[in-house]
């Protein structure tokens, strides 16, 4: 069988001259568009058809069939290739997307191809969709900005931002030290020491709360190999005991030598995986104080007044049906509601079914509701409706 893996490049670069060469067992070639270079195949020859993924028929009719994965061609090639660009990178600031490496497969024979469930299969395709938002954060954050700003709104930010992208790229021992340098800026009251930074961190309710928080979101995944802070989350440690075993990993991490016993490697970022989620955690509770201004509560009406004056306004016209708890007539009911924005969408839709729900169980706790459908005004398309059966009592 022939393998072919493709590592690509994060950023494209210039190579006026390239040809295929054999190195690391393999035939390498450049993928490139003109001289623009953006990523590396690999062509192994003579390999066995195993190292192909299989396809597993479902046991119960409905269930998606299941793909076994076992080849470990790929994970040296990656390793080795993580190994060459080392000293490229000593020069400059080459970076590969090793999140990523695709593989096809292709059979030398017709009985191999016929023995290939899987030709062409993606190991850790990175997430590249696109974030959804709505518009009111972009307003609000801008509202924000024009009253005097604390720069520590752009510290927490820039450096949540770096420790997000070294998890993305599961570089986890370099989130977590993005994230600790967070901790550390905010929390540490200039001790840097490990007794003194303890107390520091102890000191801090709100570290305290986001620690608890983050270690109760805390979910095993033992599919994977246990790391020292997988295990060490296994006891249920209090919120001091887990302040105390961040500071621990930054002496571990922060201050390790090539000369002590177990001493980290820049190649061996998953031991640092389950550190990395609980400071990402950590920081997720934190944020919240961190983007605190744009959720002021004069931007609101600010927001929606906007909206109205550049008309960008939705009027959803509700129609619904309710019954007395004590027996009695349907009653019909309508109500319309205006909301900022150009066009009805599904979170607007649940937003909108949330808050119904909540206005009429406050406005009419003595009653139930049978029926509500909500249209948009202007074209009469539904936007949501709740039925329930009339049967029930």
């Amino acid at each position: 069988m022939i393998a072919r893996y493709t590592v690509h490049l994060k950023q494209p670069i210039r190579m006026l001259d390239h040809w295929p060469i054999d190195v690391l067992g393999a035939r390498m070639t450049l993928v490139a568009d003109n001289d623009m270079v953006s990523a590396l195949k690999f062509t192994f020859t003579a390999q066995p058809i195993t190292l192909a993924p299989t396809l597993t028929e479902p046991d119960r009719p409905g269930q998606p069939p299941s793909i076994t994965v076992n080849d470990p061609l790929q994970s040296t090639l990656r390793q080795q290739v993580r190994n060459g660009f080392s000293f490229i990178q000593a020069l400059f600031p080459v970076q590969v997307a090793f999140d990523r490496t695709d593989a096809e497969y292709e059979g030398e024979t017709p009985e191999e191809n016929d023995a290939i469930a899987i030709s062409r299969f993606t190991y850790g395709e990175a997430d590249d969709r696109p974030l959804a938002l709505t518009y009111d954060f972009f307003t609000r954050a801008m509202m924000a900005a024009e009253k005097p700003y604390d720069e520590r709104y752009r510290l927490f930010a820039t450096l949540t931002g770096y420790a997000r992208e070294a998890s993305k790229e599961a570089r986890y021992i370099d989130a977590f030290r993005y994230y600790f340098l967070i901790f550390d800026a905010f929390f540490s009251d200039g001790q840097f020491k490990k007794a003194g930074l303890e107390k520091a961190f102890k000191g801090y309710a709100v570290l305290m709360d986001a620690i608890k928080s983050a270690k109760a979101d805390y979910q095993e995944d033992r599919t994977r190999p246990t790391t020292p802070t997988g295990t060490f989350l296994r006891e249920s440690p209090t919120p001091e005991k887990i302040a105390e075993h961040l500071i621990e990993r930054r002496g571990h991490y922060f201050h390790s030598n090539r000369r002590k016993p177990g001493a980290w490697s820049p190649d061996k970022q998953d031991e640092a995986r389950e550190l990395s989620w609980l400071c990402a955690m950590i920081s997720f509770y934190l944020s919240e104080e961190y983007s605190a201004p744009m959720f002021a509560e004069e931007l609101g009406p600010r927001h929606f007044a906007e909206a109205t004056k550049s008309g960008a306004i939705i009027v959803l016209r509700i129609d619904y049906t309710y019954v007395d708890d004590d027996g009695g007539e349907h009653k019909q009911s309508r109500t319309n509601i205006n909301m900022p924005g150009t066009k009805v969408t599904r979170k607007m839709a649940t937003e909108m079914t949330q808050n119904f729900v909540q206005n009429f169980i406050e406005s009419q706790p003595a009653s139930s509701l049978v029926h509500a459908i909500c249209r948009e005004e202007s074209s009469g398309k539904p936007v949501f409706e709740i039925k329930y059966p009339l049967e029930l009592p």
